[in-house]
């Protein structure tokens, strides 16, 4: 406990705030607030201080006020000044009051706190977000938070051992040096690579009138790349079935492909020459990947001369995966069918669609109208008997977008359909028994509606809870009462008729319907150990010892539903991990019942890296989702402007394509605290055995969706690090991932992601442009340093446009392009555009 004399003081300071009252037109409290971070490990401790600071922009003196805000850390209440109070709700939900000694606020006047909170803050991110005030009984008003910048290393550095530095314009411009701007006839024009591509002589060109022709089971094929050659044609071509010969058309045929596939039906074979272009497919979805490959090929020079080339392609993983959390914030249809053509096109084929969650359940369920009614939307609320508390700065209007949305029954389908025409399978996630605070709360309206309408049974048949459960836990989101009671009769009921209303929407849809992701992660410490039913349940049957034993009692009756139903039941990697005397093990009695484990928790030095492989060797069928290099809402870097979290890593564009699966311990070079792994630090860890290489499915990358608020910010998120994961999915392994010794893998490395950056700066960001109205994705800020007057700027993905300029203004698309060293003078200001002028984020050079 930190004594209140150490504390900083609460400051009454009459500001000058007129340059911020001018912007009070742009919302309608009476206030905004400012907050900055003071320090981090504060007195050697695993917390930080940071600063709120209220400022009055009009007349403001209520008596009857609250102010309610999300905030992702652990307030220590023992640090908060006592002219408020701040009490912790649930989740990363706050209520502030103003005790009678908080003074009234004169116009423009301002009032800072400071108080202490878990852990560290180094983001704009970090900061308090979705604020409103409530005043007495009216409606509430939402509150604009404006963060401070981060300047010292006090508000950097997350504690004593944190070595890795903030990123500089000179620091990025050092970092960038070794690349060079590669010629483009030197780079491959298809991502992901292809095994094979042998260029050839001549091209085909495509006309209005070049036929579409296909044998049996392609219709659906063909139907689609007519689609995707209609806007560069000005006319759909025509398509039609029969045709062996590829003159003067284009042929797509099922035959048996040339290169070993162990079997596998999206190996292909592109033929194209002077005369036509064939594509033969080991299967339908070989002859698809056929036709991305062949869209790649398409020149945007308005020629439409595809230059001839044969290509025999197949890929690495059977299981290429990218997973989208809509139920932190939701995502529409649209944006997702958006993130599937994306997906489509750079050949990934598994779509880990995670539906519910505390925050949200996303997708209607008939027979049950609360979940969507009641746990799909978020607001200002105070029993949560028609809406759920605000999270991730959601506010206190239910419908605002993101905090509230959900797909109808209608909806899903069409993206089941949508998904399913592009050779993608989806697999839904209905995450239990914990992380499902929104079925929770969506079943208590339930039985309060039905127990005020006198139908008690009915009421209790759905109930996720035990009323009785006197229960005391804190999940890693900071939610009390995130965990359904397994206890009762009631939550397989639940779990049941969910199941069996996903299945009949897949049969409506005509899509496969194989696995059905469970969660089972962080169930926390502390649930049902005071629950009378699993006092009962404990009591009455022999195999369960304590509540230490339920987690697994559960998977296996839900893995005997599934199981009855000819589906694969997944989960995170918890659910294929038990404990004995040497801490968690693989459960082989779910290796024996099939259940597919995502690892995702290999946080350098945390303990966890050698997951997947005991698991892989145990007999698990195994995808790969490590953290550290597959979790796409985690920040690039470390600049205090760059949007994500950082619990487990930085993760820039690199870190997909350098991850080695068949030896994850060789994927990073330093851990998240910029430290250097030692070499031999995993020279006895596990490794794969032969059995074991046979169980790993294949990797996915991960979106979660906490920081997301907008299809923009998904896009950002996603993009470019979705391409390096899907060349690591599908390509052949490189060459540098099996050199055992650091020193030689890097340089052997280096040369390869060169060549991947020129192709991402040249080709695919390009690419993305023009891809359906483009592509929000993320554009590096430009690295550069001044030396004796002169500018020398570079950008880690080259193609992309330098521009600059030295009047102070902000660059543009029309300002100075930089193309090689120059002479400047006055205050240089340097950014990175794309294509359709987008920029990055203006970086200032100092001499």
């Amino acid at each position: 406990m930190t004594p209140r004399s150490l504390l900083l003081p609460l400051l009454l300071v009459l500001a000058g705030c007129a340059s911020q009252a001018n912007q009070s037109a742009e919302h309608e409290s009476p206030l905004f607030l400012t907050w900055e971070v003071v320090e981090n490990h504060v007195e050697g401790r695993s917390a930080f201080r940071s600063r709120l600071t209220f400022v009055n922009e009009g007349t403001w003196n209520p008596k009857d006020w609250t102010l309610y805000f999300n905030f992702e850390r652990t307030i220590l209440p023992e640090s908060v000044p006592d002219v408020v109070q701040i009490t912790h709700i649930n989740g990363d939900f706050y209520r502030l009051t103003p005790a009678e000694t908080f003074p009234a606020l004169a116009p423009v006047d301002s009032l800072s706190l400071a108080f202490e909170a878990s852990d560290w803050a180094i983001k704009e991110i970090d900061a308090p977000s979705g604020a409103y005030l409530v005043v007495g009984a009216a409606p509430p008003v939402p509150v604009p938070v404006r963060v401070r910048p981060f300047r010292s290393a006090k508000q950097s550095t997350r504690m004593p051992g944190d070595v890795l530095p903030v990123p500089t314009a000179a620091l990025r411009y050092h970092d960038n040096e070794a690349l060079r701007m590669l010629p483009a006839e030197a780079l491959s024009p298809i991502t992901p690579t292809p095994r094979i591509r042998t260029p050839l002589p001549g091209a085909f060109t495509l006309t209005a009138q070049t036929p579409i022709r296909f044998g049996p089971r392609l219709e659906a094929e063909a139907a689609f790349l007519a689609d995707a050659l209609t806007p560069l044609l000005d006319e759909r071509p025509e398509i039609a079935a029969g045709g062996t010969g590829a003159s003067g058309r284009i042929v797509l045929r099922i035959a048996p492909a040339k290169i070993e596939t162990d079997g596998s039906d999206e190996a292909y074979r592109l033929d194209i020459t002077p005369n036509g272009i064939e594509i033969a497919g080991a299967g339908t979805a070989g002859v698809f990947y056929g036709v991305q490959s062949l869209r790649a090929l398409i020149p945007d020079d308005g020629s439409l001369r595809v230059p001839s080339v044969h290509i025999e392609d197949a890929p690495r993983f059977a299981y290429r995966g990218m997973h989208l959390d809509v139920a932190r914030n939701f995502r529409a249809k649209a944006e997702v069918e958006k993130l599937l053509d994306l997906m489509a096109f750079y050949k990934l084929n598994a779509f880990h669609f995670h539906l519910t969650d505390d925050e949200g359940w996303r997708l209607e369920i008939p027979d049950l109208p609360e979940l969507t009614a009641v746990g799909s939307r978020r607001g200002h609320t105070l029993d949560e008997h028609d809406r759920l508390v605000p999270s991730f700065g959601s506010g206190p209007f239910p419908d605002r977008p993101n905090g509230s949305g959900h797909y109808s029954r209608s909806d899903f389908i069409e993206i089941l359909r949508y998904a399913h025409a592009r050779h993608i399978e989806v697999i839904p996630e209905i995450n239990l028994p914990g992380h499902a605070r929104a079925a929770i709360k969506a079943m208590e309206a339930r039985a309060a509606r039905l127990h005020a309408a006198g139908k008690d049974e009915e009421a209790e048949a759905f109930r996720l809870l035990d009323p009785d459960d006197a229960s005391v836990y804190r999940s890693v989101q900071g939610w009390s009462d995130n965990v359904i009671d397994v206890c009762r009769p009631a939550a397989y009921r639940f779990v049941e008729a969910v199941i069996d209303d996903l299945a009949a929407m897949y049969a409506e849809a005509e899509a496969p319907l194989s696995t059905i992701h469970t969660g089972g992660d962080e169930v926390p410490h502390g649930a049902w150990t005071r629950s009378p039913a699993c006092a009962a349940l404990i009591g009455s049957d022999a195999a369960l010892a304590s509540t230490n034993d339920l987690p697994g009692y559960f998977l296996h009756r839900v893995v005997d539903l599934l199981d009855a139903r000819g589906l694969t039941t997944a989960g995170w990697e918890e659910v294929a991990l038990t404990e004995d005397a040497h801490g968690k093990v693989p459960n082989r009695a779910f290796a024996a019942r099939h259940v597919r484990p995502y690892v995702w928790n290999n946080v350098w030095g945390w303990g966890g890296e050698e997951v997947a492989y005991r698991l892989a060797n145990a007999g698990f069928s195994v995808v790969l989702s490590n953290a550290t290099n597959l979790y796409f809402d985690l920040a690039n870097d470390k600049d205090p402007a760059e949007p994500g979290f950082y619990w487990a890593a930085f993760v820039p564009t690199r870190a997909p394509f350098d991850f080695t699966p068949m030896d994850i311990y060789r994927s990073a070079d330093t851990d998240r605290l910029g430290h250097a792994i030692p070499p031999d630090r995993y020279a006895h860890s596990t490794r794969l055995t032969a059995e074991g290489r046979e169980h790993i499915l294949g990797i996915q990358g991960q979106l979660w969706g906490e920081t997301i608020h907008s299809p923009a910010q998904m896009e950002y998120m996603a993009f470019p690090r979705l391409i390096s994961l899907a060349e690591r999915a599908w390509a052949a392994p490189p060459e540098w991932a099996l050199i055992a010794d650091p020193a030689p893998r890097t340089a052997a490395r280096d040369p390869d992601w060169e060549s991947f950056a020129n192709r991402l700066g040249q080709i695919e960001l390009p690419r993305l442009d023009r891809f359906d109205g483009g592509t929000a994705y993320r554009i590096p800020l430009p690295g550069a340093v001044i030396e004796d007057g002169i500018l020398h700027a570079n950008v880690s993905l080259p193609g992309l446009s330098i521009r600059f300029t030295t009047d102070g203004a902000e660059p543009t698309p029309q300002s100075p392009l930089y193309t090689r060293s120059v002479s400047v003078q006055g205050k240089v200001r340097v950014r990175v555009f794309d294509t359709r002028g987008r920029g990055s984020r203006t970086v200032v050079v100092n001499d």
